[in-house]
């Protein structure tokens, strides 16, 4: 018997997603909720739309791809199998099973894997994903390049976080998306889930962090162009010594290489003299 993802689809608590759905129509159904007709594989059914009835919004999608998760009730009384329709931002957007890798359970000490296979017109060779990641524009993502930090905190914080039914990690993950003044767009979404909680809080985290610890600032862009620098200086030497194997491997002898360079190097040193 082949698995019937619509029926899982619409088993409580379900937490599947069906992709490479389009939206045919959407019709007014009992109780103020949506009819949803849709393709998907060929076939058209009929779903339940999740939220209340407003034609104006829903049908604004009628026509694109997207995907189909489960409705949440949110405290109020949903049918069963109800669904939300999400269109993708790059209509291109296909996902593909058979490009999926292997490795598909994400590690606990490491970044989320790009392990869920697409395709789109920007990348028709196909592209792998993290879990949960709905590629943007053009199939783009910001990869996760999360570090781990392992951190011992006092009571007090732990207190503080349970004042706003936080835990420590949820707490300094939202301070860090601010601090970071990490803007998560739709258009091309973050791998590492982080985001800020507004303008305003990233301009009061980047105050705090001024306040706090201006005194030890340093100028990161003019270190960043120094680092880089002396990166292009190392990859010139390593280019310098190929070069030496290279004319050696052609029977050539090193002290002669040498004695040439030197000659280029006193006649600079000349130049600059006068």
């Amino acid at each position: 018997m082949s698995f019937d993802v619509f029926a899982a689809l619409a088993r409580p608590g379900a937490s599947v997603t069906v992709h490479n759905v389009r939206l045919i129509d959407v019709q007014p159904a009992e109780g103020g909720h949506e009819l949803l007709t849709i393709e998907h594989a060929s076939t058209t059914r009929e779903l339940i739309g999740g939220g209340p009835w407003n034609q104006e919004h829903s049908r604004r999608n009628v026509g694109r791809f997207g995907y189909i998760v489960p409705a949440r009730p949110f405290g109020r009384e949903i049918p069963a199998g109800a669904c939300y329709f999400r269109d993708y931002i790059d209509q291109s957007l296909q996902r593909v099973p058979e490009l999926d890798s292997h490795e598909r359970t994400p590690r606990d000490d490491g970044p989320a894997l790009d392990v869920i296979g697409w395709r789109c017109d920007a990348r028709p060779n196909g592209f792998r994903a993290p879990v949960g990641i709905i590629p943007g524009e053009a199939g783009r993502f910001v990869p996760d390049e999360t570090v781990a930090v392992t951190l011992r905190v006092p009571p007090e914080f732990v207190r503080a976080c349970r004042r706003v039914q936080m835990t420590p990690q949820e707490l300094l993950r939202s301070f860090a998306g601010d601090l970071a003044g990490i803007q998560n767009f739709v258009a091309c979404p973050r791998a590492d889930g982080y985001g800020s909680n507004g303008s305003d809080e990233r301009e009061y985290a980047g105050a705090w962090l001024h306040r706090a610890h201006a005194v030890n600032a340093i100028d990161l862009d003019e270190q960043d162009a120094r680092q880089a620098e002396a990166e292009e200086k190392q990859f010139q030497r390593d280019d310098f010594a190929a070069l030496l194997d290279d004319f050696e491997s052609y029977g050539g002898k090193a002290d002669d290489l040498f004695a040439t360079v030197q000659a280029v190097v006193d006649k600079q040193a000349e130049t600059d003299v006068d």
